[in-house]
């Protein structure tokens, strides 16, 4: 994997798909209230100049976590053999009808992709969540759980007590509110979960921000141009 690619994962209608629209600064992403609008994983890359610095992969929600986790569990002989019994299942699925959305959100992640899982922090935890968090866990790939506050209701401490036993890292992340340092912070953070991946991320925010950077002139050049325009017009 030549840059760093993170498949964003979780229950349905928990913001997955507008974290990938943020993320990615792409306003083609189809977010919908409806749940299960992803049946499908698609690529998202984020580009600058043409280079492409990362990719994420918008994936359809867990539907059978729980039944997933104990097929896994009836295969599995050890903690070093999780990776392997996840491809087990993969390989044993795929193409059928049983687990169709588990299989077809893991697939990018054993490929490579780390792993961004979502949740809303405006509804309380429940343990449903625990089987698709243990699941994401015997993948072994770099992750980091985001709390994404879509209503008004905070519930943000709880899940951080929860996440917190399955992710390294735990980031509040409001896709529709975060600014750009936001952004960036989640991308070194990232780069903090795995060494390959530390340099490349360095490299996408810098570019990033002197990408802003130069909208940000361009953007003042044309008020300026504009408020020029104004003060010297003329009607005679």
């Amino acid at each position: 994997m030549s840059h760093p690619v993170f498949a964003v994962v979780g229950h349905p209608n928990k913001g997955k798909s507008s974290i990938v629209a943020t993320l990615a600064s792409d306003d083609s992403v189809r977010i919908s209230p409806e749940p299960g609008t992803t049946t499908e994983c698609r690529r998202y890359p984020m580009t600058v100049d043409g280079e492409e610095l990362y990719a994420l992969v918008d994936t359809p929600g867990f539907q059978r976590a729980r039944r997933t986790l104990q097929w896994m569990k009836q295969h599995e002989t050890g903690a070093d053999r999780h990776t392997a019994v996840v491809r087990q299942f993969l390989e044993t699925h795929r193409g059928q009808d049983r687990f169709p959305d588990e299989c077809e959100l893991l697939q990018p992640i054993l490929d490579g992709a780390g792993i961004l899982y979502v949740v809303d922090g405006s509804v309380p935890y429940g343990e449903e969540y625990e089987p698709e968090m243990e699941i994401l866990r015997w993948t072994g790939q770099p992750s980091m759980a985001l709390i994404n506050p879509i209503g008004s209701a905070d519930h943000v401490e709880q899940w951080r007590a929860a996440l917190g036993q399955f992710f390294k890292v735990v980031r509040v992340f409001n896709a529709v509110m975060a600014e750009f340092h936001k952004r960036t912070e989640l991308l070194r953070a990232f780069g903090q979960l795995c060494e390959d991946w530390r340099e490349p991320l360095a490299r996408a925010v810098i570019s990033l921000e002197a990408d802003r950077q130069r909208k940000r002139r361009l953007a003042a050049r044309k008020i300026a141009d504009c408020l020029a325009a104004m003060l010297t017009h003329q009607v005679e």
